[in-house]
């Protein structure tokens, strides 16, 4: 079979367009579709190795190991209070650290609801960001003054009975949280905050002056970590027999969903890599490979740069300390060498 044949074999497989084939092998779709009608009259080489490695790479993509849902206690917490929110029409708020399985549960239940609008905030969401999104997410452009898609919101969501889910809303400033209140209060519908700890100050203020904004929460849920029924659930999903390295698991996950899934993976890959099963020795070998991310993974993206820096500086001043004292050091032989000449 040619090279041509194992990629239209591929495409008609993966139902991929040219466009998503292109993009994913950063040539244009014109070049592409023309070197698979051998009419491409340029670099031929670079085409039919950009090919082979996007082959190449959809091959290893097929032996991804896929995690299925799991409801852990995590997860039933996250459900409740977003079908209270749902059906009583309150703002709830869930926070938990970073990887404890909040976005996979707010997820989960927005597949399950076609009535929820599920909005995953960041870093840039503004109001006129925030407003666009949940404006577009309505049937609408997105587009408009702040006043003008408030108007439109409100009108497509007044006692529509719809929930709101906003994760990983942290990232919100006051003033796009402070609309979200104003949603809730013209409109009459659910709203679900879910994110990290720090959410609960941005929303009372760090002085408590946000009291308006606050006084609207109506329930609030603390994710802790995995308890053992919810982390022996998760092993045993991929891991039948288990049991033998519950122990090491549990420990080195520290109760959180992301760390667990990730030490699971590894452990797979290495021992099918190796030919063995999975024993502690090879659960080992995963915990080095993703330990550094393990240790950091409860902490927000400045903390994380923050820690590099200091990590990084202190990595410095040892090098100066260790630069200097040689130095001293070679003054001294100077000194002593000089006195015995001398």
């Amino acid at each position: 079979m040619s090279l041509i044949e194992d990629l239209n074999k591929l495409m008609k497989e993966k139902k991929y367009t040219y466009a998503y084939t292109a993009k994913a092998m950063n040539i244009s779709p014109t070049a592409l579709h023309l070197w698979i009608n051998g009419n491409y009259k340029g670099n031929v080489k670079k085409i039919e190795d950009a090919v082979l490695h996007f082959i190449d790479i959809e091959k290893l993509r097929e032996g991804r190991i896929n995690i299925d849902f799991i409801e852990t206690s995590i997860a039933e917490d996250v459900f409740n209070i977003a079908k209270v929110c749902h059906v009583e029409n309150e703002i709830g708020v869930c926070c938990g650290v970073a990887g404890v399985g909040k976005t996979f549960a707010v997820k989960k239940y927005a597949i399950e609801n076609s009535d929820v609008i599920l909005i995953e905030a960041d870093l840039g969401y503004s109001p006129k960001v925030l407003f666009s999104e949940i404006h577009k997410r309505l049937g609408y452009d997105g587009c408009g003054t702040i006043h003008a898609m408030f108007t439109d919101i409100i009108d497509k969501l007044k006692s529509s009975g719809r929930l709101i889910i906003i994760d990983e809303a942290e990232h919100l400033p006051y003033k796009s949280l402070e609309l979200v209140r104003r949603i809730y209060d013209k409109a009459n519908v659910g709203i679900l905050l879910v994110g990290m700890p720090r959410l609960i100050t941005n929303l009372k203020g760090e002085k408590r002056q946000y009291a308006q904004l606050f006084s609207r929460v109506g329930m609030y849920a603390k994710l802790d970590v995995l308890n053992d029924e919810d982390k022996k659930a998760i092993i045993s999903s991929l891991l039948p027999n288990y049991k033998h390295i519950y122990p090491l698991l549990s420990a080195f996950c520290g109760g959180n969903t992301r760390v667990l899934t990730k030490l699971l993976v590894r452990a797979i890959r290495i021992a099918e890599l190796n030919d063995v099963e999975v024993d502690e020795e090879v659960i080992r070998a995963s915990v080095k490979q993703i330990l550094v991310w393990g240790t950091m993974q409860n902490y927000t993206k400045f903390e994380k740069i923050l820690y590099t820096i200091l990590v990084l500086l202190a990595v410095f001043i040892f090098g100066v300390q260790v630069g200097i004292a040689q130095g001293k050091e070679l003054q001294r032989q100077d000194y002593y060498e000089y006195s015995i000449t001398n």
